[in-house]
């Protein structure tokens, strides 16, 4: 049977991708080379729990960090001899460390994955063939150039957070656009697999770090309403995915109440709770802000007792305030706003990657340090959102609820790393600004499609 052109650009699409694979694999230097840096240590450590236990999820680590690093959790065999401190002014070299190997080999092999497998997904519910083509190299470009992927060199959980939430994302695309085309979901062995598959690699990405856990109450957000949807209501996978996400929310609420730090407070403020740190420079120099703290029998700082509460209670009243001062929000991220536009450029080692300067550059072209990406990102949500609502198709529809659900995520994780640790702030936000970047090579592909065919998406 001859080839359809839909087939001719699934070929084209998969050679560009494959291309784009190998470049990325031979062109950043050996793929076993790896630094570390100052919070690496901590990973090791929690790594060292038993795996069958509940220091496992509450521990110095989340689980899924937890479970990788235990290929380096052994300290003798594997000692760290690489390590970078730009902050200090000791950026060092990437080095070929045992056992380390195996952990940047996973972080590098599930960063081109991910990213192939995004733009895969993404071309693949397009219509134009163009705009298909277009799409899938924008991904990898936005995946490959240095901003992102010279991050999967770093033992730290950067690269983790990126390459899992997009494995996750592009399954839960799958799964959204084949629910919306079908009378009865989930019916199929290959729909119910995806589901499953889904599940678990956004579950990994939730215990990557502490901020992820606060996507499940968006997640649950966006899958609830499903349920007043009758094809939706027949089946049993919504309500498992919110059984489920409530379980690990709860699972993920404990352990991070039984993993806070030593009662004493340390002078170095990298080893106390994060909140704390916050409270200190948030707070404590405001006798306003105290008193509101105060309501909730906080004692004085120099206090012996200060420690045992701020473990308890500091993140609970921390939550508290942010809520109940919306003023006090938004004049921070005001203030702040340039931590919004960073480059994102990794500080930690030398490159060896030839014409690194030209890679950076065209890399600023997908990932634009401009303000004006969060307004675009708004615009792009309300006009998918009016486009569902007003045409009521199925594929516009799994466009807007998708979008929803990437910038809700994208916004939890954004706030919370920024007003939950002051130290490392650049380094923490870096991957909640990089998805807003990337909803726009996203969520601009289904009005290119829809202005190339000139016919509405339902068709």
């Amino acid at each position: 049977m001859p080839f359809s052109a839909n087939k001719w650009i699934n070929v084209i699409i998969f050679c560009i991708l494959i291309t784009a694979a190998f470049f990325r694999a031979t062109g950043y230097g050996d793929l076993r080379l790896s630094i570390g840096n100052d919070e690496t240590k901590s990973y090791i450590e929690g790594s060292q729990a038993p795996l069958f236990s509940w220091k496992i999820f509450a521990g110095k680590r989340l689980f899924t960090t937890n479970i990788i690093f235990k290929a380096a959790s052994n300290e003798k065999k594997c000692p760290m001899t690489a390590y970078s401190a730009p902050a200090n002014g000791a950026e060092s070299v990437r080095v070929n460390l045992p056992c380390f190997d195996k952990i940047v080999l996973l972080q590098n092999f599930l960063s081109i994955f991910g990213w192939c497998f995004l733009a895969w997904m993404t071309a693949r519910w397009l219509k134009d063939p163009l705009i298909r083509i277009v799409s899938a190299v924008s991904i990898v470009a936005f995946g490959f150039t240095p901003q992102i992927a010279e991050w999967d060199s770093i033992l730290s959980p950067e690269s983790l957070s990126f390459s899992l939430f997009v494995i996750a994302f592009a399954l839960l695309m799958e799964i959204a656009f084949r629910a919306s085309a079908t009378e009865v979901p989930f019916t199929q062995k290959s729909e119910r697999i995806l589901f499953v598959g889904g599940l678990i690699f956004f579950l990994l990405w939730i215990f990557v770090r502490d901020v992820h856990l606060y996507a499940i109450p968006m997640f649950m957000m966006v899958i609830a309403p499903l349920l007043l949807i009758k094809k939706f209501k027949i089946t049993k996978q919504i309500a498992i995915a919110l059984a489920v996400l409530f379980a690990f929310f709860v699972i993920g609420l404990l352990s991070t109440k039984d993993s806070q730090r030593a009662t004493e407070l340390d002078p170095d403020p990298a080893n106390n709770n994060a909140v704390t740190n916050a409270v200190d420079f948030y707070i404590w120099p405001y006798p306003q802000r105290v008193e509101f703290f105060k309501k909730f029998d906080m004692p004085a700082r120099e206090s012996s007792g200060y420690a045992t509460w701020a473990n308890t209670n500091a993140t609970k009243v921390y939550g508290l305030f942010l809520i109940s001062h919306p003023g006090f929000v938004v004049t921070t991220l005001w203030e702040y706003l340039d931590h919004f536009k960073f480059d994102f450029a990794q500080p930690y080692y030398t490159s060896d990657m030839k014409y690194r300067d030209s890679f950076l550059k065209a890399g600023e072209f997908v990932h634009p340090e401009s303000m004006t990406v969060f307004l675009i990102d708004f615009f792009l949500l309300l006009a998918l959102c009016v486009h569902a609502v007003k045409y009521r198709s199925a594929p516009l529809t799994a466009w807007a609820w998708l979008a929803v659900w990437f910038l809700l995520i994208a916004a939890v994780t954004l706030f919370l790393s920024f007003f939950g640790d002051i130290y490392g702030t650049r380094r923490h936000i870096f991957p909640s600004v990089e998805m807003f970047r990337l909803f726009i090579w996203i969520f601009i592909m289904p009005f290119l499609d829809l202005s190339l065919t000139k016919t509405e998406l339902a068709s």
